[in-house]
C-alpha cells in the first residue's frame, strides 16, 4: 500500500468528510445501494441464474443457483468425486432438499431451516422495500472492510432476525454481510465477503464471495457467469413427489 503523506489542512479536509459520510441517514446509503444495483432496472429482472465453483476443503464443486421473484429459490451442488448432486430450495412455502450421501429421495426442511431458506430467497434482499417487509435499519457506524471504508447497517427483520450489512461508503454495494443461520444442525454465526463486482446488463455483480462460519467451514465462491431474466418452469423450485 503506497504511503501518502497529507498536510494538516488535507487531513482537516478529510476528516470533515468522513463525518459527513458517517451522518448520512439510513434512507440515504439505502437510496445509493439501490442505484448501484442497477436502480429500477433491477425491478424489471424477474428470474436469475448463477454459474459458479465452490472451493471447500481443498475441492471444487460446481454449483447453479435459480431464483424467481417474489422468493423462489434453488441451488444445486455438484460433488464430482460422488458424482451425486445436493439440492436445497424453498418454493415459497417451505424448504427441502435431496442429500444422496445423507438419504435417498427428496426431505422437507426443519421449520428453522425453512425459516433461513425463506431470507435467503427474498429476490431483493432485506434493504429494498424494508419499510414495507416490516424490517427495521439502524446505522451503526462506518468501518473498514479489507480496505473499504463502509457503512454498517444492522437489520432487525420482522421476525426478529437481525442482520448486518457493510455497504461501500463510495460504491453503495455490499462489501459484508454478517448473520446468524440455522439450517437443522443449530444456529451458527455466517460472515460472507463480497467483491469483484462486475456489471452484467447495467447490474453491478459480486463474482467472488468468501464465507466464514457455518457448518462447512471456510469456503469461497466463484462466479462464472450470470443470466438475467431467464426462463424458469415452476417445477424446478416443487419439492419431487416420493
Amino acid at each position: 500500500m503506497r504511503k501518502v503523506f497529507l498536510s494538516v489542512a488535507v487531513c482537516a479536509a478529510l476528516l470533515g468528510i468522513s463525518g459527513v459520510a458517517a451522518a448520512q441517514t439510513v434512507d440515504e446509503i439505502v437510496a445509493k445501494n439501490f442505484k448501484a444495483k442497477g436502480g429500477e432496472k433491477w425491478k424489471s429482472i424477474q428470474s436469475t441464474r448463477m454459474t459458479a465453483r465452490i472451493n471447500l476443503q481443498g475441492m471444487e464443486l460446481p454449483m447453479t443457483i435459480v431464483a424467481r421473484r417474489p422468493n423462489l429459490m434453488r441451488q444445486d451442488i455438484t460433488v464430482p468425486m460422488q458424482n451425486v448432486t445436493i439440492v436445497q430450495a424453498f418454493d415459497g412455502e417451505k424448504g427441502w432438499g435431496i442429500n444422496p450421501m445423507m438419504a435417498p429421495g427428496a426431505t422437507e426442511l426443519p421449520a428453522a431451516a425453512t425459516e433461513s431458506m425463506k431470507d435467503q430467497a427474498d429476490f431483493d434482499g432485506p434493504l429494498i422495500d424494508y419499510k414495507a417487509k416490516g424490517n427495521t435499519v439502524d446505522v451503526v457506524g462506518t468501518e473498514d472492510v479489507a480496505g473499504v471504508k463502509a457503512h454498517h447497517l444492522k437489520i432487525t427483520k420482522k421476525t426478529g432476525q437481525v442482520q448486518h450489512l457493510y455497504i461501500d461508503v463510495e460504491r453503495g454495494v455490499e462489501v459484508k454481510s454478517v448473520s446468524e443461520i440455522d439450517m437443522g444442525a443449530g444456529v451458527t454465526k455466517v460472515e460472507t465477503e463480497l467483491s469483484d463486482y462486475r456489471p452484467v446488463d447495467g447490474i453491478l455483480v459480486p463474482f467472488m464471495m468468501r464465507v466464514n462460519g457455518g457448518p462447512a467451514g471456510p469456503m469461497s465462491m466463484t462466479v462464472d457467469k450470470v443470466e438475467f431474466n431467464v426462463t424458469v418452469d415452476d417445477s424446478l423450485f416443487k419439492m419431487p413427489v416420493k
